[in-house]
């Protein structure tokens, strides 16, 4: 272990052995300046897995976020290295029927579509590059003190479709996924205290809790430090801001007022950035989007200087009562409590595993029963088995995605992938590119010009997802708090959830025991163009070593936690990044309507282009795990034509 710089990195507990590990001495220079197309921090040598950092225990060990070795297969790509065909290819002698690029909820959706159609000769080749399954719907996993601990990678929270013509209700039901489940009981001999299921719910949707703390303090309001209890709620009448600034944030929160006709008021909010809408349309003072910014950005990438007010809508953000909506969430915690938004122990790898064990059953030890396809261990060796109809290869980025002869007229379509640091070339009838934007548009070699020229205006940022695994959080219960936000300093916002048990997987809720707080930290920077918004986050992402990052993560919670008794060396049992270079598409105005009443940019990427179609998440704009599969769905069906007619 290197030694460590100060006596505040000693009091902060870096080095613990748990969080890190001893590393060859490479050098972040080759994987940093040279992608990134920036120099590096002078000086500075940091090894590769420096900078991945721990991975946690069990099988996602090794596929936290997008890891050096993905960024780096990447970034080759975009920077040409697989322009040329090379004559080190090696062809696999193999032709499916369909290959998939992509093993995330778009992908996996899509082979569960193609698998319920498909003739009994047909088959099927997913090619992921992480090292697990899911896209953003993975897990982290810790051991602490003889507890196993779950947090989410990235994607988490879903609701259950209650009625038949409900989104998802259908696959809900075929998938078997339950529709009540357990979670934790808090035991009664403790004060009352309010837990969000999710890591979402407590930032706006259903922030209306005594248990859920807002920080102040005179760098970020020019008061001295203090907590607001329930700031969502009543607690703003208490916080130390102009009487104006309260009425407008209520008004903002509670408005039933109709800006514009109902008629096509859709189109007429696509039209704005969110800011816009609140200042020009509301006249709300600008503290409330400041307020509103890094929640929008960690739903949605950037901050309301940057999105469409549409795109806010979409996801229910205030300040719209007075439009029908069908995302429409109840503002106070005990409406919500007894149903509604749920999360798996790991996020939405859930539906990832439900997914997989459905295309290749064995490759998630167990039966098909909810506690088993959650907790029973992945099978690697399974997933790519001989004389199967649906395969999937790990660790296989596709590099070079072209038809062979025209694309109306090609019977074929040539897949050259780089797995293991080896080049392979295999061949299929039909391409679906689950792959984000940003990736297909570089692997598709005949390409359309119109579709290139759509794919440039999709603008991406980067996300940051944390999870610190706690010794106890007895610091939190001090506080009577379970979530908090603020507004300088490392990330926004940070919760414990209440755990769902999941057959052995039954984590205490305890303030002396073990638990996972988890942070979502956006990349957002108002007033810069948004383009360059998500080049400055993904750089400070990318060229972030993780020792830097755990410094930050340890200062911000000994500032916010200290004086209750948090001991940053004692209480962190773990820590591991989830970073994600290209996490949101950004839906600035006029994503999802044309002014013109002429196609946007992503119903021209939804279009076939011979036998390769398009079915990523970030088409649909909001990005979730239902608007994943539906758009998986969307492009095998308009490949199963294909396959009918050839």
């Amino acid at each position: 272990m290197k030694s460590l710089s100060t006596g505040t990195d000693k009091r902060l507990g870096l080095g613990a052995a748990i969080t890190r590990r001893d590393f060859l001495n490479a050098s972040l220079i080759g994987i940093g300046s040279g992608l990134l197309r920036a120099p590096a921090p002078a000086g500075q040598k940091v090894g590769a897995s420096d900078w991945d950092g721990y991975g946690g225990v069990g099988d996602y060990a090794r596929s936290q976020g997008n890891t050096e070795e993905v960024i780096r297969v990447a970034h080759e790509l975009r920077d040409g290295r697989y322009d040329a065909v090379s004559i080190d290819v090696a062809d696999t002698g193999e032709t499916w029927d369909l290959v998939i690029v992509g093993g995330g909820l778009s992908g996996l959706g899509g082979a569960f579509y193609f698998n319920k159609a498909r003739k009994s000769h047909q088959t099927c080749l997913i090619l992921e590059n992480h090292l697990v399954f899911g896209g953003e719907s993975k897990r982290n996993e810790f051991i602490v003190e003889g507890h196993r601990l779950s947090g989410p990678q990235g994607a988490n929270e879903f609701d259950v479709p209650a009625r038949p013509g409900d989104p998802g209700y259908e696959l809900y039901s075929e998938l078997e996924v339950p529709r009540e489940f357990e979670y934790s009981p808090w035991d009664r001999g403790f004060k009352q205290l309010e837990f969000d299921r999710t890591n979402y719910g407590f930032q706006l949707w259903v922030d209306e809790s005594r248990s859920f703390g807002t920080f102040l303090d005179r760098q970020s309001h020019g008061v001295k430090p203090q907590w607001i209890r329930n700031f969502g709620g009543r607690g703003v009448e208490k916080a130390p801001l102009a009487s104006s600034i309260r009425r407008d944030y209520r008004t903002w929160k509670t408005t039933r007022q109709r800006y514009h006709p109902e008629n096509r008021f859709e189109r007429w909010l696509d039209s704005m950035t969110y800011r816009d809408y609140l200042e020009k349309v509301m006249k709300l003072n600008p503290e409330v989007t400041r307020y509103a910014d890094p929640i929008l950005a960690a739903a949605l990438g950037l901050g309301c200087d940057a999105l469409s007010a549409y795109a806010a809508f979409q996801i229910a953000m205030p300040g719209f009562g007075g439009f029908s909506s069908s995302y429409s969430y109840p503002s106070n915690w005990s409406d919500l409590s007894p149903l509604t938004w749920h999360a798996f122990p790991g996020g939405n790898d859930g539906f990832a595993r439900y997914f997989v064990k459905r295309l290749i059953p064995d490759a998630i030890a167990g039966t098909t029963e909810f506690a088993d396809v959650l907790n029973g261990g992945i099978a690697f060796e399974k997933l790519d088995v001989p004389d199967r109809p649906i395969r999937m290869r790990l660790g296989a980025t596709a590099v070079r995605v072209e038809h062979e002869g025209q694309p109306e007229r090609a019977g074929h379509v040539r897949v050259t992938y780089v797995q293991g640091g080896k080049t392979f070339q295999t061949k299929a009838r039909a391409v679906l590119m689950a792959a984000g934007g940003w990736i297909s548009k570089h692997v598709v070699r005949d390409l359309p010009s119109s579709y290139q020229e759509a794919y440039a205006t999709f603008l991406h940022s980067p996300m940051l997802v944390v999870n610190v695994a706690l010794t106890n959080w007895r610091f939190l219960y001090r506080m009577g708090f379970t979530a908090c936000r603020w507004f300088t300093g490392f990330g926004f916002c940070c919760n414990i959830r209440r755990p769902m048990w999941v057959g052995d997987f039954r984590p205490p809720l305890h303030p002396d025991r073990p638990v996972v707080l988890t942070f979502y930290v956006p990349f957002y920077y108002p007033g810069l163009p948004a383009r360059d918004q998500g080049l400055r986050g993904r750089a400070e992402l990318l060229s972030t070593p993780f020792v830097d990052y755990e410094r930050q993560i340890r200062t911000q919670m000994t500032r916010l936690f200290g004086k209750t008794g948090f001991n940053a060396r004692q209480d962190i049992a773990g820590i591991v990044l989830n970073r994600w270079g290209h996490a949101y598409v950004n839906p600035q105005p006029g994503f999802f309507f044309s002014a013109h009443e002429t196609a946007v940019p992503r119903d021209i990427i939804r279009r076939r282009f011979g036998r390769i179609a398009f079915g990523h998440s970030e088409l649909y704009g909001h990005q979730f795990w239902l608007g994943a599969i539906g758009e998986g769905r969307r492009a095998v069906e308009q490949l199963l034509e294909v396959l009918e007619k050839s």
